[in-house]
């Protein structure tokens, strides 16, 4: 009769973890809203089958607020908005889902090229903590399926809302340069904010990168060529490696969790910093070894690599709801930054064309970039980790699984679709 109350007592343990981790997720993305308007505009443009195939990932908001949109006071939502119980504009999904012809044709016009919009091949709408991370190209033509998914929510907190876009453009001739542009109708003072990324791919693996801030309006082709400004490129040298390894680290998810996750098992400054050490020296020598090439070259590796990512953060993950006295050994975490490395490389790799000089200063400058990256992340969400520590009450939940099962329950979710991806791979 001893361990009935026992399993009884985890099972009741699991469940509040459970709801106070939902309710940590809601929380987060109400805070997330107040910023998503500064998230970025990625676009990967790549010839496929004798056409321009476009995936764009941006807000939501960007495509539904008209450009005369004036916010506060009792302005009328624009179409295909409502407001929720807060007074907060939400995206009514029972209209987009009768009338999806109008939603279509505003989303072919979220991408112009030489003032043109392109054939809307597909399009899904995800909230910030449910999209993909739009970095490898191979899984994000994967990530956009064909047609218009818009799931089975009845309202998106407008703010939360982000929208994945294939779109088809006709090839441009051979030493063009063609102009890609933003909508014209977007809001302006969202457009202002924007961030965008811009990666095009060539058949010879070669990739031009293009960054700028504001609305979207720039040439691809060379510097020289006519037309609006193109958009500035990332600075050369050193300081342009950085920028690339530390933009890489701020716009991938997967690796924001797991220096979450890292936080929350270290238990203190010295273990953090003996954890942030083992990860370094790991993904040191992986991100030298991938971009030398050749690896990346074989099908299946890129995904299954992404796919041990996703399970690194469960690894961690799950160590931490273990109740051990050390979860995080340095070890295991140099073993994990291996693993992490190779994911860097794929990032190094298209990046590596468009950027000049050795491949000893490129791969010195986008590492230290990353450690940048990682440090910038630690020294914002330590302060926040700590409060969370100083205010928690709850006399049998530690702080710490409370916010980890929310890192788990996304690394999961990954993991299944990075799954599918690998199987796809090796087919």
């Amino acid at each position: 009769m001893g361990p009935a109350p026992v399993s009884a007592g985890r099972r009741a343990r699991w469940l509040r973890a459970l709801a106070l981790s939902a309710a940590l997720l809601g929380f987060g993305s109400a805070a997330t809203a107040h910023v998503q308007d500064f998230m970025a505009r990625i676009v990967h443009l790549a010839p496929r089958d004798g056409a321009l195939q476009a995936y764009v990932q941006l807000p939501l908001a960007m495509v539904l607020l008209p450009p005369d949109w004036q916010a506060g006071g009792n302005t009328p939502p624009p179409p295909f908005l409502r407001r929720d119980a807060d007074g907060r504009l939400a995206v009514d999904m029972p209209a987009l889902h009768r009338d999806p012809d109008a939603l279509r044709a505003r989303l072919r016009e979220a991408l112009r090229l030489d003032g043109l919009p392109g054939r809307l091949e597909g399009a899904r709408i995800d909230t910030l903590a449910g999209r993909d991370p739009f970095t490898y190209l191979p899984a994000v033509e994967q990530s956009v399926p064909p047609g218009l998914v818009l799931g089975e929510a009845a309202e998106l907190d407008l703010a939360d809302a982000v929208v994945s876009l294939h779109l088809r453009f006709e090839a441009p001739p051979p030493g063009a340069a063609p102009v890609l542009a933003g909508s014209a109708r977007e809001w302006p003072e969202l457009a202002a904010r924007a961030v965008n990324i811009v990666r095009r791919h060539h058949d010879d693996g070669q990739v031009d990168r293009y960054q700028s801030l504001g609305p979207l309006q720039l040439v691809l082709g060379a510097p020289d060529a006519p037309g609006p400004a193109r958009a500035d490129a990332a600075p050369e040298g050193l300081v342009g490696y950085m920028v690339s390894g530390f933009e890489h680290v701020l716009i991938g998810l997967d690796h924001v969790l797991f220096i979450l996750v890292l936080l929350l098992g270290a238990g203190g400054v010295a273990r953090f910093l003996t954890s942030s050490l083992a990860f370094t020296a790991g993904h040191s020598i992986t991100l030298c070894v991938g971009a030398l090439g050749g690896l990346s070259a074989l099908a299946w590796f890129a995904p299954a690599v992404e796919l041990a990512i996703a399970a690194s953060i469960i690894y961690a993950g799950v160590r931490i709801l273990g109740d051990r006295e050390r979860p995080l050994l340095a070890p295991a975490v140099f073993g994990v930054g291996l693993v992490h490395g190779f994911g860097f490389s794929f990032a190094l790799q298209s990046v590596a064309p468009a950027l000049s000089g050795s491949f000893v200063s490129v791969v010195l400058g986008f590492n230290l970039g990353i450690e940048l990256g990682q440090l910038a992340l630690s020294l914002v969400a330590a302060p926040v980790l700590w409060a969370v520590h100083r205010a928690w009450r709850h006399p049998r939940l530690r702080y710490q699984h409370a916010l980890v099962v929310p890192c788990i329950a996304v690394a999961s979710i990954w993991l299944i679709e990075r799954s599918a991806v690998l199987l796809t791979a090796v087919s």
